[in-house]
C-alpha cells in the first residue's frame, strides 16, 4: 500500500472513506479511471513536473478538497 496522508485536515470519517477508495490505485491508471468515471468527468487540472523522473497529477475532488497522485 502507498502511503496516503491528509493533508486537507479532512474528518476522520471523511478522510477514512477517501482513504479506503483509494487504497487500491496501485498505478494513475487507477485514478484517472475514478476520476473521469465520475458524473460529470473530472479530468486533471495539472501536472507538475518535480524532475525528469517524478511527476504530481492534480484533480480537484467534487467534496471541495484536491487529490494528488505522486507518480514516479
Amino acid at each position: 500500500m502507498f502511503p496516503i496522508e491528509n493533508r486537507s485536515s479532512l474528518s476522520p470519517e471523511a478522510f477514512a472513506a477517501l482513504r479506503d477508495r483509494v487504497a487500491s490505485h496501485t498505478s494513475i491508471k487507477h485514478g484517472l479511471d475514478w476520476f473521469l468515471g465520475m458524473t460529470p468527468p473530472v479530468p486533471p487540472v495539472d501536472c507538475l513536473a518535480q524532475d525528469e523522473f517524478s511527476h504530481d497529477l492534480m484533480f480537484p475532488h467534487p467534496d471541495g478538497f484536491w487529490v494528488v497522485y505522486e507518480c514516479t
